[in-house]
Formats: C-alpha cells, sequence, structure tokens
C-alpha cells in the first residue's frame, strides 16, 4: 500500500491533535492588526487562499493571500499594526527566508505555521503553530490540511459557534474520506485517458480547485488547471473542445444551483463533459454526477472536506498508471541548494 494513502487517511487524527493541543499556543498569539498577510507557496499557498474566508467571517478583517514571490512587494505596505502568517510546511525554503527576513527588518510581529518547530521560521517567528503531521513522504495532504486547520483556529479562536464546528471536524473528515474511498475509482475512470482537465470552484471554492490541480499535476503529471469558474468563463472557456472534463466544486444550495447553471451551458453550449464535487449528499443532480464531500457547516470552514476527494483522486490515478505514488519526477533540490518546496 501506497504511503500516501496512509498519509490521506492519517488526516483526522492529526486534526484530532491540533484541536487538543493549539489552543494553549493561541493564548500566546500576536497582536491583531485591521489586516492579516498570510505568505505561502504551493500547498501552503492554497492554504492560505482557503482559509482567508475564515477571517473575513470570524474576525472581520481583510485576509490577504500572499504568494511568496509577490511578498517583496508588500513590504512598503507591511507595518506593526497588521498581523501576519507565514506557513511553510519545511519552514527552511528559500522564498520563506526571504519573508521572513522581511518582516524581522521591518519589526512586524508574525506566526509560523510550520512541521518543524526547529526551523528557520520556527525559530524566528513570534508565535509558532506546529502542524505536528509528523513525516510526509507524498505530497502535501496532512501538511496541507493541517495547516489550513491551524489558520481556521487562529481566525475563529473565541467564536463559539465556529469552534464548535471545528471540534466536530475530524469526524466529519471520516465520513468524507469514506465515501471518496467508494467512488474514487469511478472518478479516476472518468479522468483516465485525459491529458487536460479544468477543475473550476465557484465562490469560496476557487482554492479548494487550484490545490486539487496542483495535486494531480504532482502525481498524476496530467495538465490540470484549477482556477474560479468566474475566471474560467471568462477566457479559458474558448479552448474548450467537445468531451474536456470539467468539474465544477461548490457549497450550498445556493450554490449548487448556481453550478447547474453554468454546467448546462458548458455542456450545452461548449459540448464539455461536466462533473460536480458539492456538499449534496446525492450521486446525481439533474442529470450531472456528482462526487460527494460531507460538511454541513459554514462554508468558510468547509475547504478541509471539499479537498479531500481530490486526495484520493491523484493517488488512485497515480497508481492506476502505474507512477511512484510516493515520489516525485522532477523534485529534486540541487546540490548545496535550499530545497524550495514549501
Amino acid at each position: 500500500m501506497a504511503r500516501l494513502w496512509e498519509e490521506i487517511h492519517e488526516q483526522p487524527d492529526v486534526i484530532r491533535k491540533l484541536w487538543n493541543e493549539l489552543p494553549l499556543r493561541l493564548e500566546q498569539r500576536p497582536a491583531e492588526g485591521k489586516d492579516i498577510f498570510l505568505f505561502g507557496t504551493g500547498a501552503s499557498l492554497s492554504a492560505c487562499m482557503q482559509a482567508k474566508f475564515a477571517f473575513l467571517k470570524y474576525r472581520g478583517v481583510h485576509g490577504a493571500a500572499v504568494a511568496a514571490f509577490e511578498a517583496e512587494y508588500y513590504k512598503e505596505i507591511l507595518d506593526r499594526r497588521c498581523m501576519a502568517a507565514v506557513v511553510s510546511q519545511s519552514g527552511e525554503s528559500y522564498e520563506t527566508k526571504v519573508i521572513v527576513n522581511g518582516l524581522l527588518e521591518k519589526g512586524i510581529p508574525f506566526w509560523g505555521i510550520t512541521n518543524n518547530e526547529d526551523s528557520f521560521l520556527g525559530k524566528n517567528a513570534r508565535c509558532c503553530l506546529p502542524l505536528m503531521a509528523g513525516e510526509e513522504l507524498g505530497t502535501a495532504t496532512k501538511t496541507q490540511t493541517a495547516s489550513v486547520m491551524a489558520l481556521y483556529m487562529v481566525a475563529a479562536i473565541g467564536h463559539e459557534g465556529a469552534m464548535r464546528q471545528l471540534e466536530k471536524l475530524p469526524e466529519v473528515m471520516e465520513a468524507t474520506l469514506q465515501a471518496a474511498d467508494g467512488y474514487k475509482q469511478e472518478l479516476a475512470d472518468f479522468l483516465s485517458d485525459r491529458k487536460a482537465i479544468y477543475l473550476t470552484g465557484l465562490g469560496a471554492h476557487a482554492p479548494t480547485a487550484l490545490q486539487a490541480s496542483l495535486m494531480l499535476k504532482e502525481k498524476v503529471w496530467l495538465h490540470a488547471e484549477g482556477l474560479s469558474l468566474a475566471e474560467f468563463r471568462h477566457g479559458p472557456v474558448e479552448v474548450i473542445e467537445e468531451g474536456i472534463p470539467i468539474v465544477l466544486i461548490g457549497y450550498g444550495k445556493e450554490k449548487i444551483d448556481a453550478l447547474l447553471m453554468h454546467a448546462d451551458f458548458l455542456t450545452k453550449v461548449c459540448h464539455g463533459d461536466v462533473v460536480l464535487v458539492t456538499n449534496c449528499q446525492e450521486n446525481r443532480i439533474k442529470g450531472y454526477r456528482n462526487f460527494p464531500y460531507v460538511w454541513e457547516g459554514d462554508e468558510a470552514l468547509s475547504h478541509i472536506c471539499a479537498t479531500l476527494p481530490f486526495q484520493l483522486l491523484a493517488e488512485r490515478m497515480a497508481a492506476q498508471r502505474g507512477y511512484d505514488i510516493d515520489g516525485f519526477k522532477y523534485f529534486c533540490p540541487m546540490a548545496g541548494a535550499i530545497p524550495s518546496r514549501s
């Protein structure tokens, strides 16, 4: 059995551990500002993008998810009134060190969210939140999920309703994994001979599409483009040819109704091959195949469960194609260089 499959299924226990241990760390959090800047790259950036909606909803602050390569352009607007968090699985990447040094130079206190407390990031952060994910051999699953959870807790601490939802998250994750284990082969078969796929998220689930595409690229070597459904409809839709698979991701009745409207257009006008990934538990919604995840709380906290089916999909398709499930095709740090993985 591939280690990646095991790591995917270890995630509910990682989240339980975070739930039990992070609150003590959160008591030492840096002063909060009117804005929060979340820095990351790769899967860590996806986590920042997914979590920023929780800051909007529960903190009422603007959460900016900033790609590592853009960090230097934010230097002039950052000051001690801002709140910052740097997310990095290793805490040692070149990009992370550049961001951390920039924040230290300006005297801006920041959170460090990392799987390695003894890393450069962990040692220099005003407050370090460890991901507690243990060793991770495959593509970012445990650490990406734990990063989202840590940011959720930073945003939701003190909000009783949100914290109750997060407490239940591990069991909801287990229900989603059980459901997705049952249909992952069907979803993999749907994509088995495809050379390209579009994953599009509606509203807050644009970052889910981005993270899903990242995993399919890393594990399946598939040209997978992840973006918001709105952006997809303005430009990229022009390259759709008959039979190109399009996955639409959303949450809640209102968003699902909107997804169906878009699905009709993409199917009937563009002749794309559309499937849905939503929290509706029906296998078909108005004729479209639906691959469900489990979540009944706020949309702002739905990203972890919505991402799980794509983790299992990446593992299944890699196995089906005979690829090295726990390895990478090209990821190999240059001798003497700092690993660039987030």
